[in-house]
């Protein structure tokens, strides 16, 4: 995007007159590049251009009255940009998809009388939560609740 003074240049038939003007014509061709600004900017002539290397990129591009003093024309686009927003992958627990037949086998081999015997209420807390801890990590299984998601932007640029 810029003023690039090339105005001899025909952009609807990619045609021009000027030694340089077709110079960098045949750059922009060589190049796979579109322009999208086909209107004029300055007078009659093209001079802002907005390239890119796929037409599907650029949209709406709109020709405005010059802003201020300026001798040029605005011009108004919307880039738009694919890309991956990538949010954090994180896991839960499927408590619905718990084994919890196991679980109680699993918490019914504990001998809780010895295990829990001459400690205090603290200590015996410490313990229970120590092995539910244990038994829920072992029989509930995780789920993921987020993922990386594609998405399209648009930036709307203007010159």
């Amino acid at each position: 995007m810029g003023d690039f003074n090339h105005g001899h240049i025909q952009w609807t038939s990619l045609q021009s007159t000027g030694r340089e003007d077709q110079e960098f014509l045949n750059l922009v061709q060589d190049s796979f590049l579109s322009q999208h600004v086909l209107e004029a900017t300055r007078g009659e002539n093209v001079l802002d251009i907005v390239l890119s290397s796929q037409k599907e990129f650029v949209d709406n591009v709109k020709i405005c009255e010059p802003l201020g003093c300026s001798d040029h024309n605005q011009i108004h686009f919307i880039i738009k940009v694919k890309g991956e927003r990538n949010r954090k992958i994180r896991y839960r627990k499927n408590f619905h998809k718990g084994r919890y037949k196991d679980m109680r086998e699993y918490l019914a081999k504990i001998d809780w009388n010895n295990t829990l015997k001459n400690k205090t209420t603290t200590e015996c807390w410490n313990i229970l939560k120590s092995e539910i801890d244990c038994v829920v990590d072992k029989f509930i299984p995780l789920e993921k609740t987020g993922e990386t998601v594609k998405e399209e932007t648009l930036i709307e640029g203007s010159h």
